[in-house]
């Protein structure tokens, strides 16, 4: 006597569609997640595309989308190619970027800003923090409170200044 398996895995494939076309659709939920994460991206990247060409890109090494903010990791964020904006983690939301864990600013020019916490609005180019900040250029150091920073027309403003500056 021979069994043959065709006929049996016929049936049950016809068993298989009957239940899921006859299922009631209204008693299962599509989706249901316990996590708030959308997306989930490595090697992300933003450019900002102007007539003149990129002018301004940020990279992360990975970024996790939420419902009303994107979370990024290793952060480098370059404005016109001579200003660069590194970061250890970051939030994007609302065209602000909220960097945070080891921020450093440097210019191709010697230019070094470091602290631990600051906001970057993307439409004013401005930088801004409240936490304390260190600049060095050439010799000198600068140290405060209350920076902003003007990314476009490199204009700097803080509270509770002490400098030690040198001219050459």
């Amino acid at each position: 006597m021979v069994l043959r398996i065709e006929p049996a895995l016929a049936v049950g494939v016809g068993l298989v569609f009957a239940l899921l076309i006859f299922q009631n659709q209204d008693s299962v939920k599509a989706i249901e997640s316990n996590a708030s994460k959308e997306l989930t991206f490595k090697a992300f990247s933003l450019i900002e595309i102007t007539p003149k060409g990129v002018e301004n890109y940020m990279n992360a090494s990975e970024a996790i989308k939420y419902q009303t903010y994107f979370e990024m990791h290793d952060i480098n964020m370059t404005y016109q190619n001579i200003q660069h904006l590194t970061a250890n983690r970051a939030n994007y939301q609302d065209d602000i970027v909220y960097l945070d864990d080891s921020v450093q600013l440097t210019q191709d020019e010697g230019f070094r800003f470091e602290t631990s916490k600051v906001a970057y609005l993307i439409k004013a180019k401005e930088l801004y923090g409240e936490e304390p900040f260190q600049i060095d250029m050439n010799k000198s150091r600068i140290v405060g409170t209350n920076l902003r920073y003007d990314v476009k027309d490199k204009n700097i403003s803080a509270d509770n200044i002490r400098a030690k500056i040198y001219f050459e």
